[in-house]
């Protein structure tokens, strides 16, 4: 009943992103490239650790991240900015609104059978994702 609050409210927090200011000089890097490459290692090193433990929870992983991890990018038009955000906070957090029934079973299989499938996806997953939506919101 309150998933489409808890997306919108969730999805909406990282918008506060553009009002960051964008003063770069030649000296430094943009903040969106230090991000994406801060994002970029925190999930390898994440993959490197979960591979040692569930081989194939750390290849679907490395689908499932790598290719929106390594697609986020930054434009100058703020509708597309704000567009590839909400695709990103759709991949992130769609699974609120899409497949409620299977989020109800991976909490049952969390609080019952000790399956840590559901804090995974909370804890790695959605952060992972919704960094990527703010790489795309800050202006290169």
């Amino acid at each position: 009943m309150f998933s489409p609050l808890v997306f919108a409210a969730f999805a909406c927090i990282p918008m506060f992103a553009t009002l960051i200011p964008s003063k770069t000089s030649m000296e430094h890097a943009p903040l969106s490239l230090v991000l994406k490459a801060f994002n970029l290692c925190f999930t390898s090193t994440v993959i490197s650790i979960i591979t040692v433990l569930n081989f194939s929870l750390a290849a679907s992983l490395t689908i499932v991240l790598g290719l929106p991890l390594i697609a986020s990018s930054s434009s100058q038009s703020i509708a597309l900015r704000v567009g590839k955000y909400g695709a990103y906070a759709f991949l992130a957090l769609g699974w609120i609104l899409v497949a409620q029934k299977q989020m109800v079973e991976s909490i049952w299989n969390w609080q019952v059978l000790s399956v840590w499938f559901a804090p995974f996806i909370c804890l790695v997953y959605v952060p992972l994702v919704l960094q990527a939506g703010v790489v795309c919101l800050l202006s290169p």
